[in-house]
């Protein structure tokens, strides 16, 4: 029973963490695709959460941010749907599955996050019947968010494993 409140505590915390984020990028003027605010909540879901909550935190935050700010634009969020998702579940599995380590898990979420990007905006392309450019998309997943990459390499582990140790001793 504490364990689904803790879960429920963290995902509600990163889920508003997730539309407050983007929102500041937006309101300051900030560019979002350089800076990635939305990454952040849903990676960090992949370490507090199960995999499964993970995923549907990664998966809620696009649509949540566009009903409530309309960014990212549409179809744009239907593929961030899957990237975002995919970072919960990958980091989850790779962290408390396979018992990666932080840094490790997060590079291969982000890895895998970007390849269903990739694989997202290939079929939505082709669903509008839009030319795909791939080295466009390519750059702009991992040259014009390189500020945001290099956030997310620092925050996401520090924060991670600020909670973690917080918690192992709490429970010592």
């Amino acid at each position: 029973m504490l364990l689904q409140v803790r879960n429920l505590t963290r995902a509600s915390v990163l889920l508003a963490l997730g539309i407050v984020l983007p929102s500041l990028f937006h309101l300051s003027g900030i560019p979002g695709q350089v800076f990635l605010p939305m990454h952040i909540p849903a990676l960090l879901g992949g370490f507090l959460l199960g995999s499964g909550e993970s995923f549907l935190l990664g998966v809620v935050l696009p649509p949540v941010n566009f009903l409530v700010s309309g960014m990212p634009p549409f179809p744009n969020f239907l593929v961030m749907m899957g990237e975002l998702g995919m970072y919960g579940l990958a980091s989850s599995l790779f962290f408390r599955r396979l018992r990666w380590g932080i840094v490790p898990s997060l590079f291969g979420a982000m890895l895998l996050g970007r390849v269903v990007a990739i694989f997202g905006y290939f079929v939505l392309f082709a669903i509008l019947g839009r030319g795909f450019n791939v080295l466009a998309l390519l750059q702009s997943l991992f040259v014009v968010s390189l500020p945001g990459i290099a956030i997310q390499l620092v925050a996401v582990p520090g924060l991670t494993t600020l909670i973690l140790n917080r918690e192992a001793a709490r429970n010592l």
